[in-house]
């Protein structure tokens, strides 16, 4: 497990009404500034903790995230991840105002995109961008009188919102509301806040095998299911992408559902920016939890396979896998759903015991513990023989062993 952070700022209109939060790069728990890292490394790692590993509704209370873009994530088309209802895209003062630049930021506005302009300057050059922004960010700290009275009248032909950055005292704060500013950002309102939360870690490998999959047109969809379906931590990540409001997806049963739902370009997307972000964790403990989910996953599919009585068996590896990520995410189960969607029989499944699902569920589980009485009465109740239930486990075992071994192998090479 690793700890993420991100620190968000409130953003307020004239009316002290909550516009959005600000979403700023942390590398530490103590940390109040952005620092340790290169710009395109902070940018990344601010989207992936806060849109796959925190939630962007639980960082904004269902506000706009105000998001920071480099020239790179930019130009890369990156930014194109983010949804659109939801974020407003700050270009930050590093990225230019090239031919390049402001058509990047024309096809976003064109997509339905908002943008702000951060720390402008009074630069003729930057005209063209402020023909698309819709608000443009003013550092207002240290100014000299006059200049800020000036720079607003540069900018209210442009029809964009002025947005009054680093207010740190009542003073400033009365001066930005007689000059007409739009938005009011900085201490006086309150300091960044952290938020933070633990994290399972993503393997490299396992990323490396689906963005080669996903890159080539020739593998199959069955493939790149199969690859996610090797690797728990892939698979909520996965789900997660789902959930973010880009994709928007609702009752998610099964892998491939998921995938499809996603669609190959922005999976291969959302994986290369984990990639950059991701370490192997290396940790014998989560080795091992990784296993028993992955064999508990299979054994639920097999024996949905196996029962006259189950139907759905993606479903049933997908309700195994669940039935433990509250272990592997070391946190509850109701705020582990709370960041995916999956479907209601799933959820029933895992954390009531209820619907269709449970009992597979709960005969997996069984035989996981040895509780063979127990195994005895459910297999019965699914149609499965007793004796059966040892074969079934014996070749979950051989599946998980081929999957882990060829992670290895991979290393290795």
């Amino acid at each position: 497990m690793i700890d993420v952070f991100v620190a968000r700022q409130p953003i307020f209109d004239r009316h002290d009404r909550l516009s959005g939060y600000e979403l700023l790069y942390r590398n530490t728990a103590v940390s109040t500034i952005a620092d340790g890292a290169a710009a395109d490394a902070m940018c990344t790692d601010t989207v992936i903790h806060s849109f796959l590993d925190i939630g962007l509704d639980d960082l904004t209370d269902g506000h706009r995230a105000f998001v920071n873009c480099t020239r790179e994530f930019l130009l890369d088309g990156q930014v194109e991840l983010l949804p659109s209802q939801k974020v407003v895209i700050e270009v930050l003062e590093t990225v230019g105002n090239d031919p390049a630049v402001v058509s990047a930021c024309r096809r976003l506005t064109q997509s339905g995109y908002q943008l702000a302009l951060d720390d402008y300057v009074d630069d003729p050059s930057f005209d063209a961008l402020l023909h698309t922004v819709g608000i443009v960010k003013l550092d207002v700290l240290h100014r000299k009188p006059g200049e800020l009275a000036a720079l607003m009248r540069r900018l209210r032909p442009f029809n964009v919102q002025i947005l009054a950055e680093r207010v740190e005292t009542m003073d400033m704060h009365q001066e930005c509301m007689q000059l007409g500013f739009d938005l009011f950002q900085g201490y006086f309102y309150r300091r960044p806040e952290l938020v933070t939360r633990k994290e399972i870690e993503v393997g490299q490998t396992a990323m490396v095998r689906l963005l080669n999959m996903l890159r080539d047109h020739e593998t199959p969809d069955a493939a790149i299911e199969s690859g996610f379906r090797s690797d728990p931590t892939l698979t909520y990540k996965l789900l997660r992408i789902v959930n973010s409001a880009s994709v928007g997806g609702r009752g998610i049963d099964s892998i491939g559902y998921a995938i499809r739902m996603v669609g190959r370009q922005m999976l291969y997307r959302w994986l290369a920016l984990l990639m950059v972000s991701s370490m192997v964790t290396g940790n014998d403990v989560t080795d091992q939890l990784v296993y028993a989910a992955l064999l508990r996953a299979r054994l639920c599919e097999l024996i949905a396979e196996s029962s006259p009585q189950v139907r759905h068996p993606q479903a049933l590896f997908m309700t195994g896998l669940f039935s433990m990520l509250d272990v592997l995410l070391r946190m509850p189960m109701r705020d582990v759903l709370a960041r995916v969607s999956v479907s209601d029989e799933i959820r029933q499944a895992v954390m009531e015991g209820s619907g269709p699902y449970a009992e597979p569920l709960l005969l997996a589980d069984a035989y996981q513990r040895g509780e063979w009485d127990q195994v005895d009465v459910l297999a019965s109740s699914l149609g499965v023989l007793p004796m059966q239930m040892a074969w079934l486990y014996t070749k979950s075992l051989t599946w998980v062993n081929e999957q882990l071994t060829g992670v290895t192998n991979a290393v290795a090479a």
